[in-house]
Formats: structure tokens, C-alpha cells, sequence
């Protein structure tokens, strides 16, 4: 852990950097800092109750029997690699 006079000089250093970010940036930040970081006190945590659709959510991205080379050389065709 850092002493005083070092955390002082690490904290203005933060403090400069964020100064000058845009503020899609700062909204940038402020959300990894409150996805990654916890807070100091113990009294309340933040949770993201985000909602979870398709796969994240579980669900298969395919069918378990489409085929996936059956359209190899349409795809091919479309980018000249076959005649």
C-alpha cells in the first residue's frame, strides 16, 4: 500500500487523466468501474440486472443438424473462388 504523499500524487495523476476524456469515455468508465470494482463501504453493492436474450441467455445459436458446409460452394461462388 502506498503512503500518503504517494497516493496524493497517484490520485492527481487519475484525476488529470480523467479530466480530460470525452464523455462517451467517461460513461465508458463510469460503467466498468461499477461492473469491476468494489465500492470502499460495505453498505450497499451495485447490481447490473441486465437482461439476457438469445444465446447469452442459454439458448443454442444453431440447429444441432443444420449443415454447415451445404452452402460451401454458393458462398465460394459469390466471392469468385469457384467457377
Amino acid at each position: 500500500m502506498r503512503k500518503g504523499s504517494d497516493l496524493m500524487t497517484l490520485q492527481e495523476q487519475v484525476v488529470q487523466r480523467v479530466n480530460s476524456l470525452s464523455e462517451d469515455n467517461l460513461q465508458f468508465l463510469l460503467d466498468m468501474m461499477n461492473r469491476f470494482m468494489k465500492s470502499d463501504s460495505s453498505e450497499k453493492e451495485i447490481k447490473m440486472n441486465a437482461k439476457r436474450i438469445g444465446i447469452a441467455k442459454g439458448q443454442d445459436l444453431y440447429d444441432h443438424d443444420y449443415d454447415f458446409d451445404e452452402m460451401n460452394h454458393e458462398i465460394a461462388a459469390m466471392f469468385g473462388g469457384v467457377k
